[in-house]
């Protein structure tokens, strides 16, 4: 890997499908599976039960009606880690960014969505015109830059906890290396393409991690990213990286290339934002606490 301060790259985030119900629109990222060398090491945490943990995030456009569908994983009972670009609108497809997570093609994100737009499913498989949500969003934590290079993640509050879903631990204190293995999942139904569907994947190798210019894949990554061998398809975007011995989420997808590419699937390292992965989890105590104390009111009230 080679470290060039000026190089900038136009990577593409695959765009998000918009189709008018029942027909669903998708909106995701891309991967390739590779033989490695290396043997794979067994996680800690089997992939199945990782996966209860991963849902599925669809946000309503009032433009035209139509949806999109992202991944998420649940880091609380009413909070959801995913990326920023499903939750707010994008301004450009091919954000151009060097290694020092900086956009040489201005603003990549415009206003965010509406938050009780974004809704939370769950399950195995997903049907947006047949499942009713489990939750919907109260409202959106981010990075304030509206450029995705560097800074492709977001956390989602609810207005109610997902009981019964196990939830999934980040690894805020150390980031991953160049050479361990991760454990993308996510709703992109795998090399079968069957977007909707919750897949694991194999454990794949950490081919960089930035800031740096890989040349051999033509990766581009900002200080807070990472690069994988393999990784994600359509319907994955936000979906986590797990590392493959911990079972912790160590990555949320960003962008690369297709199902069928060998490298350059870049993930956001989510120990780069510690503080805020620590500010989200405070943030959803506090409205569940409210939510708490207002349904206990309610309650009394009623039995006045």
């Amino acid at each position: 890997m080679t470290s060039d301060k000026e190089h900038v790259v136009l990577r593409r985030f695959l765009p998000m499908f918009r189709l008018s119900l029942p027909t669903v629109a998708v909106a995701l990222l891309s991967a390739l599976t590779v033989t490695c060398a290396r043997p794979v090491p067994v996680v800690a945490m089997s992939a199945r039960d990782a996966a209860r943990g991963v849902v599925a995030v669809a946000t309503r456009h009032p433009d035209d009606g139509s949806m999109t569908l992202c991944s998420g994983a649940l880091v609380a009972p009413n909070l959801v880690l995913t990326a920023r670009h499903c939750v707010s609108r994008s301004l450009t497809a091919t954000p151009a960014c060097d290694t020092r997570g900086a956009s040489h093609n201005g603003d990549h994100l415009g206003a965010d969505e509406d938050p009780s737009s974004i809704a939370i499913y769950i399950g195995t498989h997903v049907d947006l015109a047949v499942d009713s949500p489990r939750a919907y969003a109260s409202k959106t934590i981010h990075p304030t830059t509206r450029v995705l290079c560097d800074s492709d993640v977001a956390f989602l509050v609810l207005d109610r906890p997902l009981e019964g879903i196990q939830f999934l631990s980040m690894r805020l204190d150390t980031g991953v290396q160049e050479g361990d293995f991760i454990v993308p999942i996510g709703f992109g139904g795998g090399f079968v393409g069957d977007i909707g569907t919750r897949v694991p994947r194999d454990a794949t190798l950490v081919l960089a991690v930035g800031p740096g210019h890989n040349s051999s894949t033509g990766a581009v990554l900002g200080p807070r990213e990472f690069e994988v061998d393999e990784a994600t398809c359509r319907g994955d975007s936000g979906g986590p990286a797990l590392d493959a011995r911990s079972g912790e989420i160590v990555g949320v997808v960003s962008r690369g290339r297709s199902c069928f590419s060998d490298g350059n699937h870049v993930y956001t390292r989510i120990d780069a934002y510690a503080s805020l992965a620590h500010h989200a989890l405070l943030e959803a105590r506090r409205v569940e606490i409210e939510r708490i104390a207002s349904a206990a009111r309610t309650s009394r009230i009623r039995l006045r």
